[in-house]
C-alpha cells in the first residue's frame, strides 16, 4: 500500500502545506519516513491523516475565489465502527466550508472498501454546504453499490461521465468546470 500515492501533478498550481486557510498548512513530509497508514498497513507519506485509522486524504487543489476543492482519498471509508466521514467532516470539510469553499470533488478511485452505518453526518454535512455540492469521482462498483443500499449516494453526486475523464491530464479548473456544468444540469 506504502507504494499508492497521491497524485502531485497540480502541485505546480496548489500546494496544501503553503496554504494558510488549508487544514494541512505546514504539515511536513518525510518522503523516507512511513508515517502513515491504514488499518496496519503503511502508506505513502504524501497522504494526510485526519485522524482516522482507515482513510487518508489528499488535497489536490482549492480555488477560495470559485468555492471549490478537489481531494483524493484512500483506503477504507469505514463509518461502522470508526465514524470515518465524520471524522472527515469535522477534520477537513468543515474546515474548509469556513474558508468558503462549498464544492468538493472526491476522488474515490483508492477507496478499496466502504463499510457505512446512519446517514446522520451526510445530512448535516449537505446542509452545512447549503447551496454547494460534493461530487465522486471514479468510484469503484462495489463501493458504489454499498452506496446505493445504505441510502448514502443522494448526498453525493455522481455521473458516469465524469467517471470516463482523464482528470489527471486536465487542469484543476478544467475539471471543476466539468462538474459544475453536470450538476448545473440537474438542477431544476
Amino acid at each position: 500500500m506504502h507504494d499508492i500515492e497521491p497524485f502531485i501533478g497540480w502541485l505546480r498550481y496548489y500546494d496544501p502545506e503553503t496554504d494558510e486557510q488549508s487544514p494541512f498548512f505546514g504539515t511536513e513530509h518525510s518522503e523516507f519516513t512511513l508515517d502513515r497508514g491504514v488499518y496496519e498497513y503503511l502508506a505513502h507519506p504524501l497522504w494526510e491523516d485526519f485522524g482516522s485509522e482507515s482513510l487518508l486524504t489528499k488535497v489536490l487543489y482549492v480555488d477560495y475565489d470559485e468555492g471549490f476543492a478537489i481531494l483524493e482519498m484512500f483506503g477504507v471509508w469505514n463509518d461502522l465502527l470508526l465514524n470515518d466521514y465524520r471524522l472527515f467532516m469535522e477534520n477537513v470539510l468543515t474546515l474548509m466550508v469556513g474558508e468558503g469553499v462549498n464544492k468538493f470533488i472526491l476522488v474515490m478511485e483508492n477507496i478499496l472498501n466502504i463499510y457505512l452505518d446512519a446517514d446522520d453526518y451526510y445530512e448535516a454535512m449537505q446542509d452545512e454546504l447549503e447551496d454547494g455540492w460534493i461530487c465522486l469521482l471514479r468510484v469503484r462498483p462495489h463501493v458504489q453499490e454499498q452506496l446505493d443500499e445504505y441510502g448514502i449516494s443522494q448526498y453525493f453526486f455522481w455521473s458516469e461521465g465524469l467517471d470516463v475523464l482523464f482528470w489527471r491530464k486536465m487542469k484543476p479548473m478544467d475539471l471543476y468546470m466539468q462538474a459544475n456544468a453536470a450538476m448545473r444540469r440537474l438542477q431544476p
